[in-house]
């Protein structure tokens, strides 16, 4: 370590990366770009600048912000993106006085590009061997190197802009013929059709969770698209007829009240996957985008296929008894086709609902474990699964692993930038333990994606409000949060700080006692204590918000 450069070298060697003094361009060992948010970078630039030296507080605002008010929380915040990228070593604190940078002289010129390792395989095979050493908490420890903070998935991810004339809804597939009970198939082809357009770079897709608020929709579909902020609509019929299935598609255009494009199907029941692909092809070349090689999907026994579908309905409630009905149907589609990838995955999110929603007070432990390795069951056969992901990041979170589960979240989005719920998850992590900024981009984002979406992604967005001092915006999205959903605890307990911080004291209280009146014998301070945030700070405001609230 130095406390001085060298004046014959412009290149720094920090933790696990080079930074250019000159061009202030940061590199992994092997010369791959690592990206940081611009006030992140501007930070790493002012420390740079005195590598080896103590920067006081003051100097790195006034470098970085200038005149800009700003709070210690955005430097805090900036200082641990550098971290995650570059190792939590790199900075020292020095208590009310200012960070220190740690850093060596290059002692050679910084490797040109070589194509990057594939990290995720690499992190889920070590998680493999942690698993069967104990538990497996994915991603390796804390801040070491690749996908637990320091590669791509470190990076705070921006949302993509969304371009008005490339969006796009799937509604349900009308049923037909062949009983009620095979409604699945309809909606379950429109979900797969909706994961699979959603791959395509250039279009903005509509969560299917949303679009499915429309199941019987033959009219209005100027208002639907409206409703759900898009441009075209895909709609579809089903008919079963003995082990034939007839299947009518169309591409709507309703602002121009005309269909750009419609095909039927003919095809025999027990061969799904062509329809699907198929369909998949012609919208994309209907739309006239360029279609990623990697939407094909993949082709296992239809009767694993059929019981997933069926799987799918009852996650889709949201309720105790769905989830475990859902995990019984992804389980017998194990026990006819073992090796697949998405039954895995949607065991994994199946547990990790568990803990979300407070499913597993009776043995959250054992979910943990058997989500964890679900999913990383689900990564070895198919990396490319981001519900696999979005498992992990709830699972994590859960137990405390905050960088794993913002690493987990964020690679989810990667792998399908139009996850509303990947973009929800990566929120709450960060709302605990990240970038706050990165949280309110994320949430916004997954609400456009998701616009029926659930009380909950309200609530995220609230968490992130209250912490940056919005306390206004925070109230009203909590107030609809719980009217939405009366049972939703932490609601009650947020509603009551913001109430707090507005001084409305008497609503605070009868807030709480409503919660109270619900949960008989619920401990304010014991919730507090057990939410996983990672930056004590988050956590003492909201216990101050509450102290406040409560002690007048």
């Amino acid at each position: 370590m130095t406390s001085e450069i060298a004046p014959k070298s412009n290149v720094l060697l920090i933790g696990q990366g080079r930074y250019d003094l000159e061009a202030g361009a940061l590199t992994a060992a092997d010369g791959t770009p690592i990206h940081l948010r611009k006030q992140s970078a501007d930070v790493l630039a002012a420390l740079s600048s005195r590598a080896g030296e103590v920067v006081d507080r003051e100097a790195l605002v006034q470098a970085v912000w200038k005149d800009i008010a700003t709070t210690d929380d955005s430097l805090i915040q900036c200082i641990g993106d550098i971290r995650r990228a570059l190792g939590k070593d790199v900075i020292e604190t020095y208590p009310k006085v200012g960070y220190r940078l740690v850093a060596d002289v290059a002692s050679v010129d910084p490797p040109t590009w070589r194509p990057r390792i594939n990290l995720r395989l690499i992190a889920a095979a070590g998680a493999l061997v942690l698993f069967a050493s104990g538990l497996g908490l994915w991603f390796g420890s804390g801040s070491g190197s690749g996908s637990d903070g320091s590669g791509a998935d470190s990076v705070a991810i921006v949302p993509p802009r969304i371009v008005p004339d490339k969006t796009l809804a799937v509604l349900p597939f009308v049923n037909l013929g062949g009983g009620e009970e095979l409604q699945f198939f309809g909606d379950g082809l429109s979900e797969d059709l909706t994961t699979d357009l959603a791959k395509i770079p250039d279009l903005t897709v509509i969560a299917f969770a949303s679009s499915g608020d429309f199941p019987q929709a033959e009219a209005g579909f100027r208002e639907i698209a409206d409703n759900l902020g898009v441009r075209y609509l895909v709609r579809g019929t089903v008919r079963h007829s003995n082990d034939r299935v007839r299947i009518n598609v169309s591409l709507i255009d309703p602002f121009e009240g005309v269909n750009v494009w419609a095909e039927r199907f003919d095809r025999v029941r027990q061969d799904p996957f062509d329809v699907q692909e198929d369909v998949t092809r012609a919208i994309v070349d209907a739309l006239s985008l360029s279609l990623n090689a990697n939407v094909v999907p993949s082709r296992v026994a239809t009767d694993a296929y059929f019981m997933l579908l069926r799987g799918l309905e009852p996650l889709r409630e949201g309720t105790v008894e769905g989830n475990r009905q859902a995990r019984e149907y992804f389980e017998k589609a194990l026990e006819l086709e073992p090796n697949y990838a998405r039954a895995h995955a949607y065991i994994a999110v199946a547990y990790g609902r568990d803990m979300m929603f407070d499913y597993a007070a009776v043995s959250p432990w054992q979910s943990v474990q058997r989500g964890l390795q679900a999913a990383i069951a689900a990564i070895r056969l198919d990396p490319d699964i981001p519900n696999a992901y979005f498992a992990l990041a709830i699972l994590n979170l859960a137990i405390g692993e905050n960088d794993k589960a913002l690493a987990a979240a964020r690679h989810s989005i990667q792998l399908n930038r139009n996850f509303a719920e990947g973009y929800a998850i990566l929120a709450e992590a960060a709302v605990y333990g990240g970038d706050l900024e990165e949280a309110r981009e994320a949430i916004q984002h997954a609400k456009r994606l998701h616009p029926h979406h659930p009380a909950r992604f309200n609530w995220i967005e609230a968490q992130v409000h209250l912490q940056l001092g919005n306390v206004e915006n925070a109230r009203v999205l909590l107030e609809v949060t719980v009217e939405e959903a009366p049972g939703f605890a932490a609601a009650f307990v947020l509603l009551a700080a913001t109430y707090g911080e507005l001084g409305e004291h008497e609503r605070a209280k009868s807030v709480l006692a409503a919660l109270r009146a619900q949960q008989p014998g619920f401990q304010v301070d014991q919730f507090v204590a057990s939410e996983p945030f990672a930056f004590e700070d988050r956590r003492q405001r909201l216990d101050d918000l509450l102290q406040t609230a409560t002690r007048h």
